[in-house]
């Protein structure tokens, strides 16, 4: 899913913040306060190509967008647009003078960055200008205004859900007491060491203060806002002094090691993340559904590694408990918003299991997972007698029972627990926990998967639940492919398929995934709930099993062959629901 994230600069952008009461700002308020005339002159459009320049930093390709809702505009008189940046998650306000057009200026400005990101970055664009050709071609065939861009060219593919988009909040929002069955976890790049940063090539990227290389994340001046009330912020920590030893510890929350005299707060965690946990918490409230009763949190140190997506929710959840929990995460400027809501950071994996009775893990692959675990300053080096380990993440079950022996050789406690549902069950604490491996540990975690799930299951033996996911994750994946074959056949035959989802909801076929799929398919947005390129891993690991067992699978093998078609169509990142594009294309 997600990239590392890239500092925004605040010497090139605004404060952004997060209002509380005032009303949703209207998509065009970009233009709204720009003088007639010079609204009349303006030379950027939502939708344009630009390079966006921020400082210390080459020019990186992006799209004008549409600001989202909770974001303001910045003040001041200089004009700036709203910049979504390529090959990242990142977004900014940009000033209008900082930008230049994309295919204008391709020739010299392709050539002032280097690395793989920029690379990744440019090729972003570049696809994204095909698709735009094509949908041009479209909409002249179909004798249609070619005007004004489409849906999909003046967003971003990481625009959150909006209460004003109904839409958004029938994919995203709806069905709160039925999690969509679909599975996400936290992205991780740059496996190769585990504690090292990657090298800086993206927007707004800067080294981290002691370190020796840098590393890219996301610095948004957005106030966190309360899970009970939405738009009031986390209460500032004091600032202290910083503990000498590599042990976990509470971190000023002013950030007043790294900030310049004068400079305000910055939030360093993932704005996407924070948005979507704050979004799905204010519509619990407004629902009437107040946090989880009768959870008395275990007495036990717990840490946490992994801060994306999921594991944004999951940890939120448990701090929200009322468990003592320290986290880690490969960009470690993540874990400032968990600290300031009462958790403490860890400076390695190591520091953090040696210092908890019980780590947590939810990170994206089999790979990620060797990584935290294997690498340096990893949990080996943290595991000692009687210390837990709990990976939640879903991976083969060669990565499983080898991690299992690993941790066991060092007198450790090994459990697996991958989880049955995407993000928005994540963020409400109603996962489904698919547990094996050490019994008397499964029990000591029980207030801990309350707070994250609403069922756990144990399934005794270690690499049961590995293998429980992937057929649960196949089986996903092939009615996924099936109902998106049906809408397409139901699309070319001239049927309504709105009809279709109505009737498909009220028959014995309804649920959860049908509902949220169809509604995507129909809104034709994909938003990455769980990213179609982990859908068709699944696949293949759930393929692989059955060679072991020689189980035939016909239906699943024809299923993967359509996810990798799709994946190769450039469809990867975004949510499984996409399948409906490769059938239609």
């Amino acid at each position: 899913m997600a990239e590392p994230q890239a500092e925004v600069d605040p010497k090139t952008t605004e404060e952004m913040e997060v209002p509380s009461s005032d009303p949703p700002e209207n998509d065009n308020d970009q233009d709204a306060e720009t003088p007639k005339k010079e609204k009349d002159a303006k030379s950027f459009d939502l939708g344009d190509l630009v390079w966006a320049k921020m400082s210390s930093f080459p020019a990186w390709p992006g799209r004008i967008v549409k600001p989202w809702k909770n974001v303001k505009k910045p003040a001041g008189k200089k004009a700036v647009r709203f910049v979504f940046f390529f090959g990242t998650e990142d977004h900014a306000w940009v000033k209008e003078e900082s930008l230049k057009h994309y295919e204008e200026n391709k020739a010299t400005l392709s050539k002032a960055g280097k690395g793989a990101k920029f690379t990744k970055a440019i090729d972003a664009i570049e696809e994204a200008i095909v698709k735009n050709q094509a949908s041009k071609s479209d909409m002249e065939s179909n004798e249609q205004s070619v005007g004004t861009p489409a849906e999909g060219q003046t967003t971003s593919p990481y625009h959150p859900p909006s209460d004003d988009d109904d839409d958004d909040d029938d994919i995203f929002l709806k069905s709160i007491s039925k999690p969509t069955k679909d599975y996400s976890r936290e992205p991780m790049a740059g496996k190769k060491k585990l504690n090292s940063s990657q090298s800086a090539s993206s927007p707004g990227s800067s080294p981290r203060k002691g370190s020796n290389s840098s590393s890219p994340f996301t610095k948004i001046n957005t106030p966190l806002a309360s899970p009970k009330k939405r738009g009031r912020p986390f209460k500032t920590l004091e600032d202290g002094e910083v503990a000498k030893k590599p042990t976990p510890k509470k971190r000023p929350s002013t950030g007043a090691s790294t900030a310049a005299p004068g400079k305000k707060a910055r939030s360093d965690m993932s704005f996407l993340s924070l948005n979507l946990y704050n979004s799905f918490q204010a519509h619990l409230a407004q629902k009437g559904e107040t946090a989880k009763k009768d959870i008395k949190p275990t007495e036990k140190k717990i840490g946490f590694i992994g801060l994306g997506l999921m594991g944004t929710g999951m940890a939120m959840n448990l701090i929200k408990a009322g468990h003592d929990v320290t986290v880690w995460n490969r960009t470690s400027e993540k874990c400032e918003e968990f600290v300031k809501a009462g958790a403490s950071q860890a400076e390695t994996v190591s520091d953090l299991v040696s210092s908890c009775d019980i780590t947590f893990s939810m990170v994206s692959d089999s790979e990620a997972v060797r990584a935290i675990v294997f690498g340096e300053n990893g949990v080996l080096d943290g595991i000692s007698d009687g210390k837990a380990f709990v990976d939640m993440s879903t991976v083969d079950i060669g990565t499983v029972t080898g991690v299992a022996e690993a941790v066991q050789a060092r007198d450790g406690r090994f459990l697996e627990a991958p989880v049955c549902g995407s993000v928005q069950p994540a963020m409400e604490g109603s996962l489904i926990i698919i547990a094996a491996g050490d019994k008397e540990l499964f029990d000591e975690c029980e207030s801990c998967f309350q707070s994250m799930g609403k069922k756990a299951f144990y399934l005794t033996d270690t690499g049961n639940a590995a293998r429980m996911k992937l057929v649960i994750n196949m089986i996903i994946g092939s009615v996924m492919c099936s109902f998106a074959e049906g809408m397409a056949l139901a699309d070319k035959s001239g049927l309504s398929q709105s009809v279709l989802l109505d009737i498909l909801n009220l028959g014995s076929i309804a649920n959860p995934l049908i509902s949220g799929k169809g509604k995507a398919i129909l809104a034709n947005k994909y938003p990455p709930a769980f990213p179609l390129k982990y859908q068709q891993k699944d696949l293949k690991l759930a393929l692989a099993m059955s060679e072991q067992v020689d189980q035939p699978l016909p239906v699943s093998s024809a299923v993967n062959e359509q996810y990798k078609r799709a994946k190769n169509m450039g469809l990867g990142d975004k949510d499984t629901s996409a399948i409906y594009k490769s059938l239609t294309h």
